[in-house]
């Protein structure tokens, strides 16, 4: 669903009415949530999966580490969310990539050719991804403390209007957002700052 499509256009006036229409933040919160997967899935279909697996690993691996007294624990937990979130990410965007290395070395020895995956590569996986890492790390340094509603984690890693273009956002720029009253002002649409968190490059 690109963002000039009549697609989105119809998609997003009807997730605005739905928004000014809820006053509630927690419904406020569902709402977008909702309307991120939405977006995800009619894009990317069944690789939502993708998105959801970074989400949940994020949050627990973020709570264990912010748990966790052994600085080499929380080393490990972090390594585990590392090599999950760009495992994934190496795989999909590089696996035709290393079966091209492959079969070049493989002819000078008589192997055969392995045969190309093809990946569809997931929209916003880059995104995504160094989000989901920034939130671990960040929460590694001391510098973060863990989300206390995976709901509220699930709606900064999946947030549609961000998902496919960027930039990244730390989540110690958006969380905090979502503990206040989302309104949409005058102010934030020309300033590209709805729900107060800046969703567009400037310029």
């Amino acid at each position: 669903m690109l963002f000039n499509s009549i697609d989105f256009i119809i998609f997003f006036v009807l997730f605005f009415v739905a928004f000014l229409a809820i006053r509630d933040r927690h419904y406020k919160h569902l709402l977008i949530l909702g309307a991120s997967y939405f977006f995800f899935y009619y894009t990317s279909n069944y690789l939502i999966s993708l998105l959801i697996f970074s989400t949940i690993l994020d949050f627990y691996v973020g709570k264990k580490i912010w748990e966790c007294a052994s600085k080499q624990k929380k080393k490990i937990l972090l390594g585990c969310s590392i090599a999950g979130n760009l495992g994934l990410l190496g795989f999909f965007k590089y696996s035709d990539f290393a079966i091209t290395q492959f079969n070049q070395i493989g002819q000078s020895f008589g192997i055969s050719e392995m045969p190309y995956l093809s990946l569809a590569l997931p929209i916003g996986i880059s995104f995504y991804t160094f989000q989901t890492l920034s939130y671990t790390i960040d929460i590694y340094r001391g510098h973060l403390t863990p989300s206390k509603s995976i709901k509220e984690f699930a709606v900064y890693v999946a947030f549609f209007p961000q998902l496919v273009a960027g930039p990244i956002i730390r989540a110690s720029q958006f969380l905090h957002n979502l503990e206040r009253k989302l309104l949409i002002t005058k102010q934030k649409v020309c300033h590209k700052n709805l729900f107060g968190i800046q969703i567009l490059k400037q310029g």
